[in-house]
């Protein structure tokens, strides 16, 4: 925590922190920086309000927040806009549950988020996975095949019937559902996936959660919106200036019935929305159409200054564009830095705790293989220039033994050797009778609960899948590395079916 004190109340440790000379290079975007005007808020309780006259409602907007959702669809180039006050999870619950009925099946990427399988869960649908290719080197999750997710599709689509004429039967798939950015910054082929999908008159729903910022800048990857997407969700807070829990949730097209997804908003939303959040919103928004397109262009000019100093450190390494190996209609993002231990000798847990604790600049997430550090328009130059005088001062250090470290990071591990059918429904495995026992003890046993290492928050194990022995050994190392394993208690027990 960067010397910071411990104290008595949350609120009184925020605002030591605040204080203090800690930087952030991980969300939420506006890095808790006030400039432009836009960050600067009243007092939240003054404007902290309810559904009173003038200040209309979420669940059935007629007024001013109507106007503000189709303002934010006409920026972003939707037919539909929704705000979310629930981040992406509620908007990826609403997409999935109100594109399929119980008993569909669904295409979906193996690396996709837990939300997406708490949906899968909750409508009872049968998933068929796709998975992302890995970029050597770096042994991260890559993009997702268009030809891979076509080949699947024309397999599990029923000679002579529609989807739309299978619903709720199983067999033909329902929707695909793909993420895109990866958390690592990978974006996938959404047009060649988009125009598969389409060929079979199916929705492409698109959690673009890391991506609310590509539409504003030209160094950056399209949106999924532009590449044909017919659901997109996306996360503001992630990225952008806007307030925690805040995202958008867009539909485009005619293959996605918005009605539906609206009808399960009013579901997975709170019924007391917070209107400090609904301003942040609209705020954001307007910023972003207007100075933000600017500010974005200087952002992307100084992330290529940065990244052309970064091919002189000897011992760390920056992962650059060319090591992607980036295939047609697939991208990287720039603002995601990640940072390798390389010849080192460090783990990039020890890494991130050398950044934090000697240089106090906080990342987004470390496991052994490397670094991920988020950046926004919101960093300012003082804040990449200390991120890079630090990593030059670690650079600097002689090369240790790097023969413990490994390359693997925890995103690429997380679905290795998953390339499987589960062996039980995944609802049926979540509601089935289940016992705990030690992990270790489990392998070879059917998962009744989720597994997942957060963050990135994608499963390493869903309920009806069968736990394996690297699975097992994921864990152990996540648990040594410090980092939180969901459903996993704190005696190494978990689940399983019985």
């Amino acid at each position: 925590m960067s010397g910071i004190k411990e104290e008595t109340g949350l609120l009184g440790r925020l605002e030591r922190y605040g204080e203090s000379d800690a930087y952030p290079f991980h969300m939420p975007g506006h890095k808790r920086q006030i400039k432009w005007g836009i960050t600067s808020f009243p007092n939240p309780f003054s404007v902290d309000i309810t559904e009173i006259e003038g200040f209309d409602n979420l669940h059935r907007p007629e007024g001013i927040l109507r106007r503000a959702m189709e303002r934010a669809a006409g920026i972003y180039g939707s037919e539909k806009t929704y705000f979310m006050v629930n981040g992406s999870t509620g908007g990826i619950l609403s997409a999935v549950c109100g594109l399929t009925e119980p008993g569909d099946t669904i295409l979906m990427a193996r690396n996709c988020h837990k939300a997406a399988y708490h949906a899968v869960m909750l409508n009872q649908l049968r998933p068929v996975y796709v998975y992302p290719k890995r970029i050597p080197g770096w042994d991260i999750q890559g993009g997702v095949s268009a030809a891979e997710v076509e080949r699947l599709l024309y397999l599990h689509q029923e000679e002579g019937v529609s989807a739309a004429e299978n619903k709720g039967q199983g067999g033909a798939i329902r929707a695909v559902f793909i993420t895109s950015p990866t958390y690592d910054g990978i974006v996938s082929d959404i047009r060649g996936i988009a125009e598969a999908a389409h060929r079979y008159r199916i929705p492409l729903i698109v959690d673009e959660a890391h991506g609310a910022h590509f539409p504003f800048g030209e160094s950056f990857p399209e949106s999924a919106l532009e590449c044909g997407a017919d659901v997109v969700i996306q996360s503001l807070h992630k990225t952008l200036p806007s307030l925690t829990q805040t995202a958008v949730l867009h539909v485009k097209g005619n293959l996605a019935d918005a009605g539906e997804i609206e009808r399960y908003l009013s579901i997975f939303q709170t019924s007391s929305p917070s209107y400090v959040f609904l301003a942040s919103i609209q705020n954001c928004m307007e910023f972003m159409d207007g100075r933000g397109r600017e500010e974005m262009c200087d952002f992307a000019q100084q992330l290529g200054r940065w990244m052309k100093r970064a091919g002189s450190l000897h011992m760390l390494r920056v992962l650059t564009d060319e090591e992607c190996c980036l295939q047609k209609g697939e991208a990287r993002d720039p603002s995601k830095i990640l940072v390798s231990p390389g010849r080192s000798g460090l783990t990039g847990t020890q890494l991130s705790e050398i950044l934090r604790e000697r240089f106090h600049l906080e990342a987004e997430m470390a496991c052994r293989g490397y670094v991920l550090l988020m950046t926004s328009l919101m960093d300012s130059r003082e804040g990449l220039e200390r991120l890079w005088e630090a990593l030059c001062a670690i650079d600097r250090k002689e090369p240790g033994n790097d023969e413990k470290m490994g390359s693997a990071g925890i995103t690429a591990r997380l679905n290795r050797g998953l390339e499987r059918t589960g062996q039980t429904r995944l609802s049926d495995a979540w509601r089935a009778k289940k016992e705990r026992i030690f992990y270790k003890d489990a392998c070879g046993r059917i998962s009744g609960s989720f597994i997942t290492v957060y963050p990135p928050g994608i499963p390493m194990a869903v309920p009806g899948e069968r736990i394996t022995v690297e699975m097992a050994e994921l864990i152990s190392e996540s648990r040594e590395l410090g980092l939180t394993v969901e459903g996993v208690s704190e005696d190494g027990k978990v689940e399983v079916a019985l």
